[in-house]
């Protein structure tokens, strides 16, 4: 088992890295190129700039039972399909009973947009978001380390 973070859409990931050392599950952030970070405690995975390619990666190395913390829906439909866990950074564990729903919502608002239709983006995340987002983590930590 080990803990993939999408770089790009987890503001937490020194959190998550703590919570990695407690649980001695390794952790890896994937990020592109324009998005490296100066020095890091974790290890990254450095990608090629350009549209899914961090995606890619990260589906090219995700194996059954690892861990993969994203916002992007597609990427969590597929990453199920490979027999990963998911956790959204809001903390929503997605799974094979509500993929399917959020892909569709990520549709609608898509063809909103196209549709030239304001749609309100997601809100600011509060120290309470966070707060929850690391107990949904280190609830699925606990539970995948019985």
């Amino acid at each position: 088992m080990r803990i993939f973070v999408d770089g790009d859409a987890s503001p937490y990931k020194n959190e998550i890295y703590d919570l990695s050392i407690q649980y001695q599950i390794p952790m890896y952030v994937y990020l592109d190129y324009a998005h490296l970070l100066k020095e890091a405690p974790y290890q990254v995975i450095e990608c090629e700039i350009g549209r899914d390619s961090v995606d890619m990666r990260i589906l090219s190395d995700l194996q059954k039972n690892d861990i993969l913390i994203t916002q992007d829906y597609g990427l969590s439909a597929l990453a199920l399909g490979k027999g990963a866990y998911v956790l959204h950074v809001s903390g929503l564990q997605i799974t094979s009973n509500n993929i399917d729903e959020l892909l569709l919502r990520r549709y609608l608002g898509a063809h909103q947009r196209k549709s030239h239709k304001h749609i309100k983006g997601p809100s600011k995340q509060t120290k309470e978001d966070k707060i929850y987002f690391l107990k949904q983590l280190e609830s699925l930590l606990k539970h995948l380390c019985k």
